[in-house]
């Protein structure tokens, strides 16, 4: 099942789904496999009625296809969802049918820069990929079972990046290092995990206590609304964001994210007032 589900995510070019079961005579969908984003941005959608306003209910109670691209059309269909995730992506939503039945039904995300529509290359491989993931289900059913969903579902480890050659590993350094202000990385929960001398300057603390935190927790003064809005915009919609934050007494810093499927790079310098 893991392999299915990465395989239709990766095929499709989206950056991240959810797929979900459906028990012989429930009136309600199970979240039981997150790719692509963590665990706890889907949680709302843990369990889905398949009465309520939401594109995974509309696709398996309908057997169809249901597509919602960018803020504005999502807020239209989905106002709800939208409220929750107010940021610009792209979503199809699509029932998995084996041997007629409905087993469950797959979310596909993808950036906000994507069309306004499915390609038909996209469409292809996202209607194989549910018909894969639906005999996975009925297969595992007819041996085990009903599918019982766990307290919470399991996550798909986002791609290995590629280790560098120690000289490119040195030269990446040396590179980092030479620009202006300073640098991190954060995972896709928002953990830091790598960060730049400069970067730990500017922050005003010590590296040892940023590497494994939530910036908005090790460091009070990043507590503020507006600073995780822009890193799960960054998130959701896989496009660049920038925010400014004012770093006590006086120190304005500017934050550019830049995501990807493995988590976020970030650089930070000072914002202009504040620059010498």
């Amino acid at each position: 099942m893991d392999s299915a589900m990465a395989a239709v995510v990766r095929d499709s070019g989206a950056y991240g789904g959810l797929l979900y079961v459906l028990h012989p005579g429930d009136d309600a969908l199970w979240q039981v496999l997150v790719a692509g984003v963590p665990r706890e941005m889907a949680a709302p959608w843990r369990r889905v009625g398949l009465a309520d306003p939401t594109p995974v209910a509309d696709a398996v109670r309908e057997r169809r296809l249901v597509w919602g691209s960018g803020r504005e059309d999502m807020a239209r269909q989905y106002p709800r969802v939208a409220l929750v995730l107010p940021y610009d992506f792209a979503l199809a939503a699509v029932p998995l049918v084996s041997e007629n039945a409905v087993r469950g039904g797959l979310v596909l995300l993808w950036p906000g820069d994507h069309g306004a529509r499915l390609t038909a290359g996209e469409r292809e491989v996202v209607e194989e990929g549910c018909r894969r993931l639906g005999r996975i289900v009925q297969e595992v059913v007819d041996r085990d079972g009903p599918l019982v969903a766990a307290d919470r579902p399991r996550v798909l480890r986002p791609p290995t990046p590629r280790t560098p050659a120690p000289f490119e590993a040195a030269a990446r350094s040396a590179f980092v290092d030479r620009l202006p202000g300073g640098s991190c990385a954060l995972d896709l929960e928002g953990r830091v995990t790598f960060v730049t001398p400069g970067a730990a300057a500017l922050l005003g603390a010590d590296r040892a206590d940023l590497v494994g935190a939530l910036p908005w927790e090790a460091l009070p003064w990043m507590d503020v609304p507006h600073v995780e809005d822009r890193y799960r915009a960054a998130l959701v919609s896989r496009l660049p964001q920038a925010f400014t934050v004012l770093r006590p007494p006086d120190t304005w810093l500017a934050f550019e994210l830049y995501p990807d499927a493995t988590g976020l790079s970030v650089r930070v310098v000072r914002s202009a007032p504040d620059a010498p």
